[in-house]
């Protein structure tokens, strides 16, 4: 593989101000085809591509622009907000446990999880229902596949 490379996404912020960022970069690696990358990381605000997809990019500006999915991996992706932070880690090890490889940034106090193929996402889904119906955080689902 060539040398890794940002992508980027444009963010449609709603009236409430949120995603609280107007662009987003996610790391990728370079395919053999042009201008075609497989997303390296996991987004924390972009809900059209995730860890393990090809995306086809537009270069504008010397930068990578994102402009479609062009090969869906099989992950699934879930991104939690804490209201209690003193839950971080123990959420992050259990998703971890569970099969999932997270991202957390802490200037927005999001974790973003990657479910591979291979885990069952019910379980992913009731473990994180279960944390959010005792109110320490909510989550969101941008990307299912299984």
């Amino acid at each position: 593989m060539g040398q890794t490379v940002k992508v980027y996404f444009r963010l449609v912020q709603d009236e409430d101000g949120y995603p609280p960022v107007a662009v987003e970069s996610v790391w990728a690696q370079p395919t053999t085809r042009a201008s075609e990358f497989v997303l390296d990381n996991l987004p924390f605000f972009a809900r059209e591509a995730t860890l393990g997809d090809t995306v086809l990019v537009r270069e504008e500006d010397g930068h990578l622009w994102f402009e479609q999915v062009v090969h869906r991996s099989r992950n699934s992706l879930v991104r939690v907000v804490f209201f209690d932070r003193a839950c971080v880690e123990r959420v992050n090890n259990q998703l971890v446990a569970l099969g999932c490889s997270t991202e957390y940034i802490k200037a927005h106090n999001l974790l973003a999880a990657s479910i591979p193929e291979n885990v069952n996402l019910r379980d992913v889904q009731d473990y994180l229902q279960a944390e959010a119906s005792e109110g320490a955080i909510d989550y969101e689902e941008p990307i299912l596949r299984q």
